[in-house]
């Protein structure tokens, strides 16, 4: 059900995305953007934007996180995809090395053509730093929860469930300039399953700026009637951190 990342299409532009966050923890304000167009014109005319906001705050104790998405697609002047996605999380860390922690997790999207009005989730739980060193981090949460779906035309199909949620976090740099990233998230109810990863290879050109190539997969087990169960897409990013 997995994938592996796609090779990259041509014609990427982009602006902002984020480095990697080894050993070394980033205490205060720090976060990163990202944002790629891929234009296509011809026989048929294809424009697909994506783009993704993190901004975060951390002490020794504490760390608040904060992600949202953006993402459209149109061909032919006709629009097919429009999703957005916003996510909150406070974690608390239980001592100096950030090994142990508590969190609370709030998430929400909307996706027009998935027929999701919103879809958000409230988890509490606990996460461990599992692998930390200069060049490869792992990190491991599972909770539990609240979920509430409600669909734009499927409305007779609303549910809401207890829900449990689990997510992976891997970073590794291969050397200064080569990384690669890998996230799944999963979240599971007595009513639907749902997965999601993110998968990406970055090249830094300096400090602030680096280059991104990824794959985006997500599969839902039960979607609004009509619509399929899995979704993938390809991204190309040019990015910053700050």
């Amino acid at each position: 059900m997995f994938k592996a990342a796609l090779p990259l299409s041509a014609g990427a532009l982009v602006l902002l995305s984020s480095a990697n966050v080894m050993a070394e923890q980033k205490l205060g304000w720090h976060g990163s953007g990202e944002a790629g167009y891929n234009g296509k014109t011809g026989n048929t005319v294809s424009e697909n934007i994506f783009a993704r906001l993190k901004v975060n705050h951390s002490t020794q104790k504490t760390e608040f996180k904060s992600l949202a998405e953006v993402e459209n697609k149109s061909e032919s002047n006709i629009r097919t995809s429009e999703r957005y996605v916003l996510d909150l999380q406070g974690n608390y860390y239980f001592s100096e090395q950030r090994d142990y922690y508590s969190f609370a997790n709030a998430r929400g999207e909307k996706d027009r053509f998935a027929d999701i009005d919103l879809d958000y989730t409230l988890t509490v739980g606990l996460g461990k730093e599992l692998i930390k060193t200069e060049t490869t981090h792992l990190a491991g949460e599972a909770g539990v929860g609240y979920q509430d779906v409600t669909y734009l035309q499927a409305k007779q199909n609303n549910f809401n469930q207890a829900s449990f949620r689990a997510k992976l976090d891997f970073k590794h740099a291969f050397n200064d300039i080569i990384s690669f990233n890998q996230d799944a998230l999963y979240f599971a109810g007595d009513k639907q399953y749902k997965i999601e990863t993110n998968t990406s290879l970055q090249a830094a050109l300096n400090s602030r700026f680096s280059v991104s190539a990824g794959y985006k997969y997500r599969y839902t087990s039960k979607p609004a009637a009509g619509k399929k169960k899995e979704d993938g897409e390809t991204l190309i990013s040019l990015i910053y951190k700050f």
